[in-house]
């Protein structure tokens, strides 16, 4: 198992946090002791200039003695040392370095101030001396013996003490930031997630105990308040998808247990008395109820296929118009209704074959088993949709409560659907078969008896 696997979202947070601080604060320590060493270096520069400057106008007033060396009083940090031109006497220092030899030469250097720069003059005699000096500066000096050179130099080891102490400094807090920040990091983060837990622990509650329970919302508009608010949708599509099982299972049972009890009885009585059984009534009764299992089992088949989206659509152009009539004919060999076709019209659209067909035939059915004389089928366009209505002749429905006869196992008449061979299915069958071509299916309101309208997308969007 991977480091990844085994530490929490707390840790990695924190150490994601930690390690993006430490990076920071690694260029933040850098970049301060950089810029506190430039610093210290232009002031010691400026430093050296301001007193080379007096020395000069010092020496343009005042007398050198000749063959000796004048000892001159230091200033803070900064020594400086006059000799000739050649580099070869001292003619003058700081008393910091009286006892030198010469440190340093001048040579031509075009960016350096009045073109000379500083060539320190390495030797047994100077190490002494360079362990203590630095940032040296050069410029031409007009004196009382002649023109020579002034020198000056930072004395002493203030600029590298003060990067040293800041390089300490930096090393002993950073480390320290770092510990106080991953400890404020991991107590934030622990708050931060404390409401995510609460609901862990409330939704594992919820699954054990009751779907109707709900994980409390927070205020606000916030990452919490969402989440929380969209496992209150989950779970109500839960507790829906939960109900709606129970409820299928109860009413499949209840329909199946109906033509399974007549068939025992009607095998039972039989099997008693056989000599004086009816055997035409009972072969007709046993042929009755085992179709209407048939169709009971082939519609929980294929909700059941439906729900679970495992049914393939296919699309060809399928003839609406070509099914009516196929239904008109399959009526009126089985029935005495009359089938009036006028109002079908040439109607083609984009879908499935054989789902439409069944959608047109449950249509159909239901209607035949309310009719008392009459069918009436029609098809038409109506801008993007295909429209097919099926309408009877029998007592009609009330169009406003009419939505819920598309749902499983709701009947009009539920005496009179299962005498008819009603199984509570046909609808919703049809419901599910013309959503999935993008259209609608409901009860119309007429003058006599009831219409159902089918409406279609003529070439419905993929899915």
């Amino acid at each position: 198992m991977s480091a990844r696997a085994q530490l929490s979202i707390r840790a990695r947070l924190t150490l994601f946090f930690v390690l993006a601080i430490a990076v920071v604060l690694t260029f933040t320590g850098f970049a301060l002791v950089s810029l506190v060493h430039r610093s210290l270096v232009s002031g010691a520069s400026n430093q050296i200039a301001d007193e080379m400057v007096q020395i000069q106008s010092r020496f343009a007033t005042s007398t050198l003695p000749t063959g000796e060396k004048a000892v001159l009083a230091m200033r803070g940090d900064v020594v400086v040392q006059v000799t000739n031109m050649a580099g070869t006497e001292v003619w003058a220092a700081s008393s910091a370095i009286a006892d030198a030899p010469v440190l340093a030469h001048a040579k031509t250097s075009s960016p350096s101030t009045g073109g000379l720069g500083v060539l320190m003059a390495k030797s047994a005699r100077t190490s002494d001396a360079f362990s203590q000096v630095s940032l040296g500066q050069v410029q031409t000096i007009g004196t009382s013996r002649g023109e020579g050179l002034i020198f000056g130099f930072v004395y002493g080891g203030p600029i590298s003490h003060s990067v040293t102490v800041l390089l300490v400094s930096v090393a002993v807090s950073f480390p320290l930031l770092l510990l106080i920040s991953g400890g404020l990091i991991w107590f934030g983060i622990g708050l931060a997630l404390a409401p995510v837990e609460a609901i862990r622990r409330r939704v594992d509650a919820i699954a054990a105990q009751d779907l109707s329970e709900r994980v409390p919302v927070t205020g606000g508009d916030d990452e919490i308040a969402r989440m929380a608010r969209t496992l209150n949708a989950m779970l109500d599509r839960l507790e829906s998808s939960s109900r709606f099982q129970q409820e299928f299972v109860s009413n499949a049972s209840h329909e199946l247990r109906s033509p399974l009890a007549t068939l025992l009885a009607t095998v039972e009585r039989a099997e008693s008395d056989q000599s004086n059984a009816n055997w035409p009534e009972v072969a007709g009764t046993i042929m009755r109820e085992g179709r209407r299992l048939d169709t009971i089992i082939d519609g929980l088949f294929w909700l059941a296929r439906h729900d679970e989206n495992q049914i393939d659509v296919t699309s060809v152009d399928v003839d609406l118009d070509d099914l009516l009539f196929e239904e008109s004919q399959r009526i009126r060999s089985i029935s005495e209704l009359n089938v009036d076709t006028s109002a079908v019209q040439p109607t083609r659209v984009v879908g499935d074959q054989a789902m439409l067909k069944r959608m047109i035939r449950n249509v159909v059915d239901n209607a035949a088993r309310y009719a008392v004389s009459e069918l009436r089928f029609g098809s038409s366009y109506d801008g993007p949709y295909a429209v097919v209505t099926v309408s009877d002749d029998g007592d009609g429905v009330d169009v406003a409560e009419s939505a819920r006869f598309f749902e499983r196992f709701v009947r009009a008449d539920p005496a009179r659907s299962r005498q008819s061979g009603g199984t509570g299915l046909g609808l919703s069958i049809v419901t599910d078969i013309v959503t999935r071509h993008g259209g609608s299916a409901r009860f119309i309101e007429v003058a006599k008896g009831s219409t159902i309208e089918l409406r279609v997308r003529l070439n419905p969007r993929p899915s």
